[in-house]
């Protein structure tokens, strides 16, 4: 291996325990979004390396959308999004992780059943706004494939928001977007979305009524009816 190699490498391993002692710092000093970080002549003093490895760590912290750096001003920590983050990473956890459709059914069948439960305890008028409006655009939308798709995926999402855990709401962001990279390996018509739209009522009526247990069951359904569909 060329001498160059071996430097490449070497930058490349330092960058990443820089970026890696850069999350830490803002972690355990609970720095919250828009809180500066300190001066980069502070911060060549406390990562113990020259600028051009730091300033390559900020760029992928930049990257991952957990800091943003202001002219003039200095580098400040971002409010986490982690829709865009999993938006980033799904398609690699897809390839990467080997994940076929059993597997994402097998999760979303204990999972989303869970979260069905807990959203009908949890909803509010607000929760209850936004699933209706998500299945009102799956039946507009019934006959487009793609405008369907998105609508479903956000009735999900809005569930995964009613039940009030953060936990439920990462962990379905994370199965959206896997949902969004697989979902054209299901088998489609407009009679299986509007079964799927019939299945949908079902939970919602559940959630609205405030009656976990029949939510649970009713998304439940869902899934496995899915999982015959595919």
């Amino acid at each position: 291996m060329a001498i160059a190699e071996l430097a490449a490498i070497r930058r490349t391993t330092v960058v990443e325990a820089i970026a890696q002692g850069l999350i830490r710092y803002i972690a355990e000093n609970r720095l919250q979004p828009g809180d500066c970080l300190p001066s980069e002549r502070k911060l060549v003093e406390m990562v113990g390396a020259s600028r051009l490895p730091l300033r390559e760590a900020l760029s992928v912290l930049k990257g991952l959308g957990l800091v943003e750096a202001k002219h003039g001003k200095g580098v400040f920590v971002k409010r986490l999004d982690l829709a865009s983050l999993f938006g980033v990473l799904s398609p690699l956890l897809k390839t990467q992780a080997d994940i076929d459709l059993d597997q994402l059914f097998q999760a979303r069948l204990h999972l989303e059943g869970s979260i069905a439960e807990v959203a009908a305890g949890r909803r509010t008028k607000e929760n209850l706004r936004a699933l209706g409006g998500a299945l009102d655009g799956m039946r507009r939308n019934v006959r487009n494939r793609h405008a369907y798709v998105r609508h479903d995926l956000d009735f999900h999402q809005e569930l995964a928001n009613s039940s009030g855990n953060p936990i439920f709401r990462v962990f379905m962001m994370s199965i959206v977007d896997l949902l969004r990279e697989l979902q054209f390996l299901y088998r489609d018509s407009v009679e299986i979305r509007e079964a799927a739209i019939a299945e949908h009522q079902a939970i919602l009526d559940a959630v609205a009524d405030e009656d976990g247990p029949r939510a649970g069951v009713a998304m439940r359904r869902h899934i496995q009816n899915a999982m015959r569909r595919t």
